[in-house]
Parts: structure tokens; C-alpha cells; sequence
């Protein structure tokens, strides 16, 4: 069974991984989250507040960083057959002044990519080759500062540029968020699909994808019922939320928020939400990103006062 959710704002943007060149994804899940589900104990030394503090530390670290989301300088959708690349005019895709007027070939062959460069100072995975296969997420391509490697999404194939150097690094005002609150850490009930079902979701790119749900996160909130549904990556890690709220209109980032939650302790159909850690997707901070939207359903009707404010407004966490 397949449930059809459709953006519910137009948004004005075009909008991973262990690899030392990609940018990072989803920021760690709290541990405070996981004692619950997993059974794991908190350290005793830390209280939640606290807790949370570090894990806000270390997500503001990786915003910071050079091979961050911030780092990225372009995206572009390759057609079939070659893409040339550069900052002169007569390329189909141009590069960033800082870049070679011919930097290289990418060719789309069905699902092959092949790159042939243009520049010999060009190195594939640090060596220096003429042309080769890239390898999905992996194969980095770079000169200097800047580096591409291939993505694929639902829009097809495209380069993802990046670099060191960006200037909106050093333009970042850091994450803000709001003060640790106590009433924003919810139990939750999953409550499963008796049969699996997807959800197709909206992105900033206009384009919708699918994914597999792992069912609706019932919860209470100054005595209303809500919930939220949550979609599943696979029991390996947290499901995620993608929710927003009546707060988007004024202090947080408009298209929502980001959240992970743990699945429930075997036996138990409790976890916890806990909206202190919501965090904003990379669309919030880059116009190069690929982020999906919240579905229509996980629309709030009241002001979650807890987590990420949106990147330009300044205040002390």
C-alpha cells in the first residue's frame, strides 16, 4: 500500500558518510534517547541537560567543518552522454571562477559514469589518471581546494562540488538553539502498519521519493493527542522524523525539522521524542542540498519551543 504526501509550502531553494571527503549526515542520536529504547544507561555523571549540551557542541563542530555541508559549491544534474565541465562559457556545466575553463568530461552511459579530465593537475582518488569509472559517493575528483564525487537521486545523476575554501564557512554564525526543555523529551507509542506501507515524500528539488514507514509516534502534548509518522531506514539505526510547526513562521526554519528517535525496546511499544534535539536539514544552510520536506500529516498545530533555531537568528545555547 503506498500513501501519497505532497509539500505543503512552496519553497524558494534548490536544494554522507564515513568517507573522509563527503559531508556529513545526520548529526549522533542522543544517548538519552537510546536508555530508553535500548536499555543503555546514561552516564550518571550527566544530566540530560548536559547531555545534550555535548551532543549540541559536536553538531556545531560538524556544521563547522571544512568537508561539511558548508563546504558544498554547486550541484549539477548531468544528462546522458558527455557533461563538460568549467568556467568557460561553451561548457554545458559551469564550474566556480577559482576553477578551470575546461575542467573535465563526466559521461553518463545508462548507469556507468566515466570522467576524463582536462587539466593535468586534476587527480582521481588522489592519482594522477587521465579518465576513469566513478564509483557512486565514493570516487572523489579534486584540484586544490575543490572536489566533486557523483550522486544519484530520483532527477537522475549529478556532481556535487565542493570546497575547502567556501566562503560560507567562514560566513557561518554557528547553530542556535533554544534552552533545554524538559517538557519537549515525550514518550511516544509506535503504533505499526499491520501490513508494510511506504510514504512518498516531497524534496526541494521538485521531485518525490519513497520510503518505507515505520509506522505513526503517538504522543501527548498539554493534554491534546498528536502524532507523527516516522520513516524507517531499517532497524540498524533510529527512525526519522521530519515534522514542522506553528514556530516555523517566525523563529525556526520554515520547511521544518529533523529528528531521530529510537525504535522501542524489544517487547515495549514506548520510545521517547525528544524535540530538544531537532536539528534543521542542510537546505537550511546550503542551496546545494537534496532534502527531503515533512510530510503534509506532520504539520503540528502547536509551537515545539525546543531544538534548532534557523541558522541566521542569534541565540545563546
Amino acid at each position: 500500500m503506498k500513501i501519497f504526501v505532497f509539500p505543503f509550502l512552496i519553497l524558494t531553494l534548490f536544494a554522507c558518510s564515513s568517507t573522509p571527503n563527503l559531508p556529513i549526515s545526520n548529526p549522533p542520536i542522543s544517548s538519552s534517547t537510546a536508555s530508553l529504547s535500548e536499555g543503555s544507561e546514561t552516564k550518571a555523571h550527566l544530566s540530560a541537560k548536559d547531555e545534550w549540551q555535548n551532543w549540541v557542541n559536536d553538531y556545531s563542530k560538524s556544521r563547522n567543518s571544512k568537508d561539511g555541508w558548508l563546504s558544498l559549491a554547486g550541484l549539477y544534474w548531468l544528462d546522458e552522454g558527455d557533461n563538460t565541465l568549467g568556467t568557460n562559457k561553451s561548457n554545458l556545466h559551469l564550474f566556480p571562477e577559482g576553477t578551470p575553463s575546461f575542467f573535465g568530461i563526466v559521461n553518463i552511459d545508462k548507469e556507468v559514469v566515466t570522467f576524463t579530465r582536462k587539466n593535468s593537475q586534476i587527480k582521481i582518488d588522489d592519482k594522477n589518471i587521465e579518465s576513469q569509472t566513478l564509483i557512486l559517493n565514493k570516487t572523489i575528483v579534486s584540484l586544490n581546494s575543490y572536489s566533486f564525487y557523483i550522486i544519484k537521486r530520483e532527477r537522475g545523476f549529478a556532481v556535487r562540488l565542493k570546497n575547502t575554501e567556501n566562503p560560507s564557512i567562514v560566513k557561518y554564525d554557528g547553530v542556535h538553539f533554544l534552552p533545554y526543555s524538559e517538557q519537549h523529551a515525550i514518550p511516544a507509542k509506535l503504533i505499526q502498519h499491520k501490513t508494510p506501507q511506504t510514504i512518498q515524500i516531497a524534496t526541494v528539488y521538485d521531485t518525490v521519493r519513497e520510503n518505507d514507514s515505520a509506522g505513526w509516534l503517538e504522543f501527548e502534548f498539554n493534554g491534546q493527542k498528536h502524532r507523527l509518522q516516522a520513516i524507517s531506514y531499517g532497524k540498524d539505526g533510529p527512525m526519522s522524523l521530519m515534522f514542522a510547526d506553528e514556530t516555523g513562521q517566525e523563529t525556526t526554519y520554515g520547511a521544518g525539522r529533523y529528528l531521530d528517535v529510537h525504535w522501542p525496546k524489544d517487547g515495549s511499544d514506548m520510545t521517547i521524542i525528544n524535540f530538544n534535539y531537532a536539528y534543521n536539514p542542510p537546505c537550511a544552510i546550503t542551496p546545494f542540498a537534496t532534502c527531503p520536506l515533512p510530510p503534509r500529516g506532520n504539520r503540528l498545530d502547536f509551537n515545539v519551543e525546543a531544538g534548532e533555531l534557523y541558522s541566521n537568528l542569534k541565540q545563546s545555547h
